[in-house]
């Protein structure tokens, strides 16, 4: 699973804009070959006067959380391919409302991994085909 948490200023990304990242983000991973139920994420709008950045605050800022899974990258150039790729999708809507961001991603074991109870199909197995078919966990 990848999972996305968006903690963002008051008013600052709209609903539609909501809708237009959550569908680039999941289309990005399952260019990659993931069921797009595997594809979380969450928007967390900061109450005014809550988010500061050294100690001041900041009326315009999103910080990115992005939790790996499913998936780990195989080399460096991996790494860099798919931040371009989340550049291309977060740029354009971001940087045109003058907004500071910042993201990471972090790389968790996929054996500490669960759906429904069940342990996940292999990566690009027949399973997790007919889970990405299905787009829900099927037992197998």
């Amino acid at each position: 699973m990848p999972v996305w948490y968006i903690k963002h200023s008051s008013n600052t990304i709209l609903p539609d804009e909501k809708v237009q990242l959550a569908k680039s983000i999941t289309q990005l991973y399952v260019s990659y070959g993931l069921p797009p139920f595997y594809v979380q994420v969450h928007f967390i709008e900061d109450v005014p006067g809550t988010a500061f950045i050294g100690g001041e605050v900041h009326p315009n800022f999103a910080a990115i959380t992005i939790y790996h899974v499913a998936r780990s990258f195989p080399n460096d150039e991996a790494k860099q391919r798919f931040l371009s790729r989340v550049d291309s999708i977060l740029n354009p809507i971001l940087e045109p409302k003058g907004m500071d961001w910042e993201y990471f991603i972090a790389e968790t074991s996929r054996d500490l991994w669960k759906v429904n109870g069940m342990v996940p199909p292999p990566s690009g197995s027949a399973e997790e085909k007919e889970w990405a078919r299905a787009n829900c966990a099927v037992k197998f």
